[in-house]
């Protein structure tokens, strides 16, 4: 009897710390639900030409803000230097998503690793290493269901740097370079 009763307490901490295991194994990966609060902030800088800079915010109530030039103020609502020469080239567009749509978007960022450890890409004097033909960056800050993801590296896992990209141009459709004298979007 004593050891049918050390047996099953035995199995019990076996399964118990399976269980407890098993919870943490899949964190990355989970089902996306609707919330206000939930939002995505992707980040695009040029290394070469104009400099442009590209900010795409997701928010889960459906409010898209997309920025778009060469200011300061494209990634930093808060930048002060207003004596910069391309402060004014700034263009903003704002869109509202249907709560399905939303989080469609979220979950296929999700799905694709977004809240995965992803590898640094290494930098040469603030340059990308010749290893990388891209001649842009892009950054990605989340929280979703209340699981925050940031970092100050750029992306470098495939998947998810050609995911953000996609969600980018999803509501950012550049003009030719002789059409962009127009200020409207």
């Amino acid at each position: 009897m004593r050891n049918l009763l050390f047996t099953l307490l035995a199995c019990f901490i076996v399964v118990l710390t399976g269980c407890i295991w098993h919870s943490g194994v899949n964190e990355t990966h989970f089902q996306v639900e609707s919330s206000g609060l939930n939002w995505v902030d992707i980040r695009q800088y040029e290394t070469t030409g104009m400099k442009r800079r590209i900010r795409l915010r997701i928010d889960g109530n459906g409010m898209v803000s997309l920025r778009e030039g060469t200011s300061a103020l494209v990634s930093n609502s808060f930048a002060a230097n207003s004596k910069q020469e391309n402060w004014e080239d700034i263009r903003e567009k704002r869109v509202t998503l249907s709560e399905a749509d939303t989080k469609l978007i979220f979950q296929s960022l999700v799905d694709t690793g977004l809240f995965e450890k992803y590898e640094e890409i290494p930098f040469v004097d603030e340059k990308p290493a010749p290893s990388t033909n891209d001649t842009s960056f892009v950054y990605v800050s989340a929280n979703i269901n209340n699981k925050t993801v940031g970092s100050a590296d750029p992306i470098g896992k495939p998947e998810l740097l050609e995911q953000l990209k996609i969600v980018i141009l999803t509501f950012y459709q550049p003009k030719p370079m002789r059409q962009q004298r127009d200020p409207s979007f």
